[in-house]
């Protein structure tokens, strides 16, 4: 049995012991100060249980934040793995960009490298054909306008004369053809200047793209770092919550099964007196296994609805199933609590995890409970009217949220409190 099953078995004890407790101080007891001894040693115990069980409360509220924080973890960490997973992606895609403008950024260079060569060259050859032309020029004007004149008639016979208008000629066509040569060089260059502009203007913007890919690659290294570093992150507290969920969880269960069955030791021997004390006074302070649980119960919370069922519970972390014993019922804090039928309040107060909580005894060991109220409004020894309210909606104790905890058992063992407001069966839960 593990500690939380302890503690339900330990409450369903706490409530039979009650009305015990009210019985035999209703009548002299006949075993004398043996039973005084017996119900001091029950107090001093219970005392002791109380303490283990706020241990509990206090490890199990340690347990709650750690689930919390490990189901948290778990949630989070498929979504960060894909982001993870894109991230490394757009890495991988920025850096081959980048490679790509970086190669991009050479060709262009190259390109402009290749054309400021061939510029170059132009220009030797434009300032090579200036060279000529001006020697011409130069030839012309030191010979005077009538050279070519002067010198076809200087010939000496036809032949002469034809072979010197050939050479004027071919001086004529030379200087012609370095003109020529010249203008279209100066256009070659023109146009290469031109080219060298573009391919440097290419140059740069393939350089302004290398950089914006180059940025781009860096700022997707380091969101994938990032995303890397929340799933490591997450990945490490869900181990640390794990670990913090299952330290010390031994021994406080070994712990509290210890008082535990101290406890249900000296409850057994309390049980002992009073059934020797009914023989001697035929006062019943139990069922006898023959109870009637009939009859249909006021729902305690008007326009409310069960949200959490009775019965068994896996906790997903640390793997144990525990009893819950009673019904969630959803409601705002402050919502009134009304009493599901007649009876007499045995309990009310702040009792561990069930924060404040009342008890009522309707009969042959039929009782009603109420947890996690804001408040209480009734006393015990109080007798209570169905639909009387009796306290009002709060989150007080072991609770994550305003709602009212419900409980029906019958000696003490819990049953599924729907079979009284007519939407099941009366049956015992947690078996």
């Amino acid at each position: 049995m593990t500690p939380l099953h302890s503690r339900q078995r330990r409450h369903g004890r706490r409530w039979v012991t009650l009305g015990l407790a009210s019985t035999v101080a209703m009548v002299p007891l006949a075993t004398g100060q043996a039973g005084a001894n017996l119900t001091d040693d029950k107090q001093a115990v219970d005392a002791q249980i109380d303490d283990a069980y706020d241990e509990v409360l206090s490890f199990n509220k340690k347990v709650a934040k750690a689930t919390r924080q490990v189901l948290d973890a778990r949630e989070q960490l498929p979504s960060a793995q894909a982001n993870l997973a894109k991230a490394e992606a757009a890495a991988s895609e920025a850096s081959a960009a980048h490679q790509e403008a970086k190669q991009e950024l050479e060709a262009a260079a190259t390109r402009a490298l290749r054309t400021e060569e061939q510029l170059a060259d132009l220009e030797a050859a434009i300032s090579s054909l200036r060279g000529d032309v001006g020697d011409f020029a130069r030839r012309a004007y030191q010979m005077g306008p009538f050279a070519e004149l002067e010198m076809l008639l200087d010939a000496k016979d036809p032949s002469d004369f034809t072979d010197r208008l050939a050479a004027i000629r071919n001086v004529s066509k030379s200087n012609n053809d370095a003109l020529n040569e010249m203008a279209d060089s100066r256009a070659d260059m023109a146009y290469m200047e031109e080219r060298l502009r573009a391919v440097r203007e290419e140059a740069q913007q393939q350089q302004a793209r290398a950089q914006e890919r180059l940025d781009a690659a860096r700022q997707a290294e380091a969101g994938a770092q990032a995303a890397k570093d929340l799933v490591d992150n997450l990945v490490q507290q869900e181990q640390t919550a794990l670990k913090s969920a299952q330290a010390g969880q031994a021994e406080v269960k070994a712990q509290y099964e210890q008082l535990a069955a101290e406890q249900a030791r000296i409850a057994e021997e309390i049980a002992q007196a009073a059934r020797k004390l009914e023989r001697q006074t035929g006062v019943k302070t139990g069922t006898g296994g023959g109870v009637d649980v009939g009859g249909q119960w006021l729902f305690p919370v008007a326009g409310a609805s069960i949200g959490s069922n009775a019965g068994w519970r896996f906790h997903p972390i640390l793997h144990y199933t525990r009893c819950h014993a009673g019904a969630d019922i959803g409601a705002g804090s402050g919502t009134p609590i009304a009493a599901v039928a007649d009876g007499v309040v045995v309990q009310a107060g702040y009792s561990g995890g069930y924060g404040n909580f009342t008890v009522i005894s309707h009969g042959g060991g039929l009782t009603s409970g109420y947890g996690h109220q804001s408040s209480i409004i009734v006393k015990a020894g109080q007798t209570v009217k169905r639909g009387q309210i009796i306290g009002y909606v709060g989150s007080t104790g072991l609770s994550s949220g305003p709602h009212l905890h419900f409980e029906a058992r019958v000696d003490g063992d819990p049953y599924d409190p729907k079979g009284w407001f007519g939407q099941g069966a009366k049956v015992r839960v947690c078996v």
